[in-house]
């Protein structure tokens, strides 16, 4: 929370000198924006580092012992974990996001953005009708899951490397690179089946997006399918390392 006040105040400094000197970035300017960059980037390496930290120590430590003989089942802490891992990495892009519209927006933008949305919006609709409301869905939906899938890839990668007694953080990001890349692999020789093939064809041929909306749809279900598939396997490789196979020495 320091770090996300600190991230506004800032931005809310740069925008307010930048408007002093509009035609030249004097010292202060840059010194100012430099702060801002450096506190935008330590927000992020702070939340990775916070969902890394909080779910080693709290699981794989001596506070396990503790956490995993309360009347919880292993399964709800990931699950806690997870949640509140995308909720900080939710909060931290919305954070600079804000940052950004703060030294970036002039006097009136926002009026104009809001008009523009609405134009986009109406266009949309009249263009797509319900069918826009599905593809926000699947598009929405996508995004959680891909960062579910993102967290809880680091998770399993953590418990695999505690499976080793020794050097257990070099197993662990063996163990990232490894699932990394199977999935990639994985990913590709599902691509190369001929109907799904076919489907990225059609896509890649095609520049009439409303005729072609149906099979996008469909590209990204399956894209939907299988990160969904990759977090419940993920997920539950995590859990049963937690339920059976747990090494805290």
């Amino acid at each position: 929370m320091p770090l996300f006040l600190a991230l506004l105040v800032f931005a809310g400094i740069t925008r307010v000198i930048s408007d002093i000197s509009p035609e030249t970035w004097s010292t202060p300017a840059n010194i100012s924006m430099l702060i801002y960059i450096i506190i935008m980037v330590g927000m992020f390496v702070m939340t990775f580092t916070m969902m890394i930290q909080r779910f080693h120590k709290n699981l794989l430590t001596d506070e396990g012992y503790l956490m995993l003989t309360l009347p919880v089942k292993p399964w709800k802490h990931i699950v806690s974990k997870l949640l509140v891992s995308m909720l900080w990495i939710i909060t931290s892009g919305i954070a600079a996001f804000i940052s950004i519209l703060i030294i970036s927006l002039e006097k009136g933008d926002i009026a104009e953005i809001t008009e523009g949305f609405a134009t986009f919006y109406h266009l949309v609709f009249e263009q797509l009708g319900t069918s826009a409301y599905i593809l926000s869905f699947e598009i929405i939906l996508g995004i959680f899951i891909s960062l579910a899938s993102g967290i809880l890839v680091i998770y399993t990668s953590i418990a695999i490397g505690h499976l080793f007694r020794q050097h257990k953080m070099f197993a662990s990001f063996g163990a990232f690179i490894i699932l990394s890349n199977l999935s990639q692999v994985l990913f590709m020789l599902i691509s190369m089946i001929p109907g799904i093939t076919h489907l990225f064809n059609i896509n890649d041929a095609s520049h009439d997006f409303i005729g072609m909306l149906p099979i996008i749809q469909l590209i990204i279900a399956y894209g939907i399918i299988f990160i969904g598939l990759l977090s419940a396997a993920y997920f539950a490789t995590t859990n049963f390392i937690l339920s059976k196979r747990l090494n805290l020495e």
